[in-house]
């Protein structure tokens, strides 16, 4: 194996590449980059059982072979050097690395050791912009905790000729579904692949490929594949919980409202704090009380009201409602509620430029 390679392309393949590594796993092998040269290619494969990533990038290939290599000394490496173009020759179980005046001799393993990659099988595809802003819309929603297996990943489905992603824990739930995309399949992808598939998007134009099989979902771009273990279990009725009849629609302006919530959680003694919202005709009164530091009240305009609104107090978690308010790309928005013990949404009140919408549900205080 000889070859040379831009190294800023490297650089940026192997940053990628990283995510995708398992940093502290009993199984060395995937703590390592798996290297392959052949014809005018270089390819890097990384691997953490649960996502299986591999990226190319042009080389001038002067013999291939394969090797194995540590990913983050070989990263390290990479970054460190200077010359615009990397020198790398396999010699017995030794990588060389050459670049400027930099040489580094880097202990190599055993690529058949390397874990099998599965097949990549893609029948639809998905803009690559889209694909981003759906996980970068509801990623927050998604759950934390390790008991609830199925909620541990963003859901994309299609319903009613809208492609829907989803992420919820239990407690609140994010809803982004753009019309015009048409997908067949269904699938539940993790917190850790989303984080993998984020960066891999973020320099991908056009379409991606995307598929799955009966253990993995696939997702192809130009010069890169993510094959991703799905989730196990089935994703819950979404649609069920969220309310379609209300006593309160109210329309609100979002940055206004979200000012107010970070101004009040200004006195908080935690990132979540409780916050209670009281409407009237004209304004919703927040006030948030911390035993610790005091007090605080705030006010936001209601600039129209859709339905007849009578007195009526609901807690939040500000932080739920912070979170939600973040994601919103349209200035106005719906606040719908049936009562105070009922979920309440929150909902873009331009659905076409924003087709987004969170159901928060409230806190006792």
């Amino acid at each position: 194996m000889r070859l040379f390679v831009d190294r800023v392309e490297l650089e940026d393949v192997l940053t990628k590449a990283k995510s995708a590594t398992e940093k502290k796993s009993a199984l060395p092998v995937l703590n390592n980059f798996k290297l392959l040269a052949t014809e005018d290619r270089l390819i890097i494969y990384a691997t953490d059982l649960e996502n299986f990533l591999a990226l190319n990038l042009p080389a001038r290939v002067e013999s291939p072979g394969e090797t194995s290599a540590n990913a983050d000394k070989l990263t390290s490496i990479i970054k460190s050097l200077s010359s615009a173009e990397v020198y790398m020759e396999l010699e017995g179980d030794k990588l060389i690395i050459k670049g400027g005046k930099s040489q580094f001799k880097l202990v190599c393993g055993d690529p058949s050791e390397f874990p099998e990659f599965p097949e990549v099988v893609c029948k639809g595809a998905i803009p690559s912009s889209l694909l981003s802003k759906g996980i970068s819309k509801v990623e927050y929603a998604i759950s934390k905790e390790d008991t609830r297996y199925a909620l541990q990943g963003m859901y994309v489905g299609s319903k009613e000729g809208r492609l829907h992603f989803v992420g919820s824990d239990g407690h609140r739930l994010a809803l982004y579904m753009p019309e015009g995309v048409s997908f067949d399949e269904e699938l539940l992808l993790s917190r850790k692949s989303l984080k993998v598939l984020e960066r891999l998007l973020k320099d991908t134009i056009g379409s991606v490929e995307v598929g799955k099989d009966e253990n993995f979902a696939h997702v192809k771009g130009e010069n890169w594949s993510l094959s991703v273990r799905l989730l196990e279990g089935e994703y819950p009725d979404y649609m069920a919980v969220i309310p379609t009849d209300y006593t309160l629609n109210v329309l609100l302006d979002r940055t206004e409202f979200e000012r107010a919530l970070k101004r009040l959680s200004s006195i908080a003694s935690a990132k979540a704090f409780p916050v209670k919202l009281s409407f009237s005709s004209e304004v919703i009164l927040m006030e948030i009380s911390e035993p610790e530091f005091g007090e605080g009240k705030d006010e936001v305009e209601i600039l129209e009201s859709l339905s007849t609104v009578e007195p009526m107090d609901i807690g939040f978690n500000g932080k739920y409602l912070l979170e939600a308010l973040g994601e919103f790309d349209f200035d106005r928005l719906y606040l719908k509620a049936i009562d105070a013990d009922s979920p309440v949404i929150l909902e873009s009140a331009n659905l076409e430029k924003d087709p987004y919408l969170c159901v928060i549900m409230p806190m006792r205080l």
